[in-house]
């Protein structure tokens, strides 16, 4: 883990001009406390620059994904190298593997206009892997319709990406329902995912977040209990000890307790 963070610094700080700057020298880091003592970077910090100032090289930036959500307030859209993306894929694919979902599973993604970019992403790693999968983007269907849908289809898992549950769904019987939004009184299979930086960890439903430590090294702020996070193979587009608006508290065992979602 060390070395590996040694080089992703060692890295951004000469090739991506942000992190040159905010450094000033050059990092020398022994240790993991070594790595906490350098600052962090906000929101705050990649609106001060460019494009060119945030990426390590321009000429890979072949994949520029918009938004997750039309809120986001994050300066610049994702983006990636074909490099970035496979890992992201993996980190996915961890996730599915963290659920209990079987290589045979088949999924019906429900979703909404706002989220019909992002829940084709899913649908696209979903088939990549070899899962059978089907989309429908709701406008003003009933719930009869709904219902239909998913029983012309008999998929194994659902994936949602609504703003509000509806009725029916919790009434069809699929044991394995994925979320992308938080919903205080159900408990699914809920995706951590922040816009900067695509899928995170997942919270089995009535338990805590899990996230992938060959991918990311997560701290929490001392004194606001702010997520920090560094992500150890972003190389086009670095995010290191990058603090986001969400709160939580570590646990061990690669797992987290999200306390409180802030805009991202």
């Amino acid at each position: 883990m060390l070395e590996k963070i040694k080089s992703l610094v060692d890295f951004a700080y000469e090739n991506a001009p942000l992190y040159h700057k905010l450094y000033g020298k050059k990092p020398e880091i022994r240790t993991i406390e070594d790595f906490k003592w350098l600052p962090y970077v906000t929101r705050a910090d990649f609106a001060l620059y460019g494009i060119s100032d945030i990426l390590s090289d321009l000429d890979k930036a072949t994949i520029i994904l918009p938004p997750i959500e039309n809120k986001t307030v994050f300066p610049f859209p994702r983006m990636e190298s074909a490099f970035d993306r496979d890992n992201r894929y993996r980190i996915f694919y961890f996730l599915l593997e963290e659920s209990g979902v079987s290589e045979e599973s088949s999924f019906l993604i429900i979703t909404n206009t706002a989220y019909s970019y992002y829940c084709g992403e899913i649908a696209n790693n979903l088939l990549y892997y070899g899962h059978p999968t089907w989309m429908m983007v709701l406008r003003d269907h009933s719930d009869d319709e709904i219902l239909s849908w998913i029983e012309k289809f008999a998929p194994d898992c659902l994936f949602l990406g609504l703003n509000q549950i509806p009725h029916v769904i919790l009434k069809s019987g699929i044991q394995k329902i994925f979320t992308i939004n938080h919903y205080n009184d159900l408990s699914f299979f809920d995706i951590y995912a922040v816009t900067e930086l695509g899928w995170i960890g997942i919270k089995s439903p009535g338990g805590n977040y899990v996230y992938p430590e060959e991918f990311f090294y997560i701290e929490s702020e001392p004194k606001s209990g702010n997520i920090v996070i560094t992500a150890l193979d972003n190389w086009l587009q670095p995010f290191i000890r990058y603090k986001t608006a969400d709160r939580g508290v570590l646990l061990g065992n690669s797992s987290l307790k999200i306390t409180y979602i802030g805009e991202h």
